[in-house]
């Protein structure tokens, strides 16, 4: 059965796999980042949990707010997760140091695999998908995952704006 699944999985979502898991492993690198473009991946995986609850929403609200409230624990979290060791903001090229850090790439495997399993799940049984018991707990899963992914962006994000401008003092030669 795992290999009918597998076969049948559209090659889109190969591709969207082996994308997100390329960009995982690129944060595995010391990078110079734009404080913008920090917030474009945990972005687009909350937009991917997302997608996968959106249908539930509709005959579900219960799942919309249980997605909320993990989310916002997922970001209260992710906002307190200590900085990396290394991290800094260089004020005058507007980029932020960012040291390698495997988090990244765990939390877009997590995300992607309960996409991928809710799925599969969904298309093997759709009745599921009226589910609370079902679905409840992939809001929260889904909900908190992307709150910690958004919150530890933010929670970087904020050492741009509490840099102070340096003044840099010059000597200045007496008057002769």
């Amino acid at each position: 059965m795992l290999m009918q699944i597998l076969s049948r999985t559209p090659p889109w979502v190969w591709a969207l796999a082996a994308t997100l898991l390329a960009l995982g492993v690129w944060q595995r690198r010391t990078r110079r980042v734009a404080a913008g473009a920090l917030l474009g991946l945990p972005l687009g995986m909350l937009a991917l949990g997302l997608w996968t609850l959106a249908p539930s929403f509709v005959h579900l609200p219960a799942t919309a707010v249980l997605w909320l409230l993990a989310l916002g624990g997922g970001l209260v979290l992710g906002r307190r997760l200590p900085l990396p060791r290394g991290v800094a903001w260089d004020p005058a090229a507007r980029r932020l140091h960012l040291p390698g850090s495997w988090l990244p790439l765990l939390l877009i495997a997590a995300i992607f695999s309960l996409r991928y399993a809710a799925a599969v799940t969904l298309a093997l049984n759709p009745a599921l998908r009226l589910s609370l018991a079902c679905q409840g707990p992939l809001a929260l899963l889904l909900g908190l995952l992307g709150g910690l992914f958004l919150g530890r962006a933010l929670g970087l994000l904020s050492l741009t704006r509490a840099a102070q401008p340096t003044i840099q003092r010059h000597a200045v030669a007496p008057a002769l």
